[in-house]
């Protein structure tokens, strides 16, 4: 049995509107994802909604769960939050006007760097995959033949 499965799976990268043509557009700007206080949706000092924003969690979820480790563990967690809060530094009130994709990307790359890795993996063998094509191209014999005839009618 041929194995077309890999060629056919892979096709779409050929096109003009493809990810292989967009794989070298500029990706987002400067990484602002930080782990800041928040102080607009502060309890205490902002450390839990602070790290709730930086995971994309619910800030009362991670609340309830440090209340529950502090009756467990007392006095760590509270004195991690001390810490957190003192070395946190405050979100500016100004939020930076970012695209919910300029969001997903900083996000994915500040708690999963790996993902973010794979992804430029893929946006580099696109490129590869492109400028392959543009080689082929250029080393065809319809290439030089097109040449040719541009030159005669040049010529002439």
């Amino acid at each position: 049995m041929p194995n077309h499965h890999h060629h056919h799976h892979h096709h779409h990268w050929r096109d003009r509107a493809g990810y292989a043509y967009r794989a070298g557009a500029p990706g987002p700007g400067p990484n602002v994802h930080r782990l800041y206080k928040d102080k607009d949706r502060a309890m205490v000092a902002g450390v839990c909604a602070g790290i709730a924003n930086y995971y994309g969690w619910r800030p009362d979820g991670l609340r309830v769960a440090l209340v529950i480790l502090s009756l467990f563990m007392f006095p760590l967690p509270v004195i991690a939050y001390i810490i957190a809060a003192m070395v946190m530094k405050p979100k500016s009130s100004a939020p930076p006007s970012r695209s919910a994709e300029e969001e997903t990307f900083w996000r994915t790359f500040s708690t999963r760097p790996k993902a973010t890795f794979s992804e430029l993996k893929h946006r580099f063998r696109a490129l590869d995959t492109r400028l392959a094509d543009l080689e082929s191209a250029v080393v065809s014999d319809e290439y030089g033949l097109r040449k040719a005839f541009r030159d005669l009618e040049r010529g002439a």
